[in-house]
């Protein structure tokens, strides 16, 4: 991405689910975020190691979901970093029982199998196949992760301070969930933005606040200066996705909240396939995952906060 700051990015269906990212400060090194296997993050802190030639003194897991984290274990040598809100619900919310875990995942495995036979196009198919192959690795993963929370947090901000380069890891909040951290490599030109802002994929909304969420994507527009951004997923992009994820966050709530007062089901409106210009992108699955939630909750009069 520029001298010193790299970006790993998961090949789809491979099981390691969430991109991560290499910093090297000069005497340091910083790896945010972890994927969803352990075999996987082993594989990263070797690619860190051999590129900056020193171990990696710090991890930042930007948010609490497991593709972001559950390869943390691989690292016992380095301070893990985290808000003070991620670690809190990590904590409360604890490693479930292997066997119950399995049995979830076997239940969302054939769940997503009916979608994937079912599904009209080819885009789609392979969006189900590739989750279908990410949650069959993570299975067979399940009885050898162990879950490893943060030995540091912070609140709003703060500064990593290595001999070369400064990364600045801060939150402005929660969106995609409760509390999403991202890194700024300023020197660098590079912004690693966690799920908060995806490369032409379809984020997942279910776990956070849609209103929030854009408010939050349009300040990083408005206060931090880069020309590189890493995504939680996708490819590697630029600030032209802070404009798509915009236009993510105020189209498709507003496309549910038309479907819910139209009188018409969601399979109505779900058989007339994904709006543009958001037909084209990758995860085209989760689009059905977030139309519903949306779509529901306008039903109810809930709203979307």
């Amino acid at each position: 991405m520029a001298d010193g700051v790299w970006a790993a990015i998961v090949v789809p269906g491979s099981g390691a689910l969430g991109n991560a990212s290499i910093i090297d400060l000069g005497d340091s090194t910083v790896v945010v975020d972890t994927f969803s296997l352990p075999q996987a993050a082993v594989l990263l802190k070797e690619a860190a190691e051999k590129l900056t030639g020193k171990p990696v003194q710090y991890v930042v897991n930007t948010h609490y979901h497991g593709d972001h984290h559950y390869g943390n274990q691989a690292f016992t040598d380095s301070q893990i970093i985290s808000t003070d809100l991620t670690r809190e619900f990590l904590s409360k919310e604890g490693t479930p029982p292997t066997e119950a875990w399995q049995d979830g995942l076997q239940q969302v495995i054939t769940t997503l199998e009916k979608g994937r036979q079912t599904a009209p196009d080819y885009r789609l198919q392979t969006a189900f196949a590739n989750e279908i192959a990410d949650k069959k690795a993570l299975l067979a993963a399940v009885p050898d992760i162990r879950r490893v929370t943060a030995s540091v947090t912070f609140f709003d901000k703060m500064m990593i301070h290595g001999r070369a380069r400064t990364a600045t890891v801060l939150t402005f909040g929660g969106g995609h969930t409760e509390s999403d951290a991202m890194v700024y490599v300023e020197d660098a030109g590079v912004f690693i933005a966690g799920d908060l802002v995806l490369s032409r994929t379809h984020p997942a909304m279910l776990s956070g606040s849609p209103e929030n969420w854009l408010g939050i994507v349009e300040r990083i527009g408005r206060e931090l200066e880069f020309s590189k951004l890493i995504p939680g997923h996708g490819e590697v992009t630029d600030r032209s996705s802070l404009g798509e994820m915009i236009h993510y966050l105020t189209a498709i709530p507003e496309y549910a909240r038309q479907a819910a007062a139209s009188g018409e089901t969601e399979a109505y409106w779900l058989a007339g396939g994904i709006p543009e210009p958001f037909a084209e992108w990758e995860m085209s699955h989760v689009f059905g995952w977030n139309f519903r939630w949306l779509y529901q909750q306008y039903k109810q009069g809930e709203g979307v906060k």
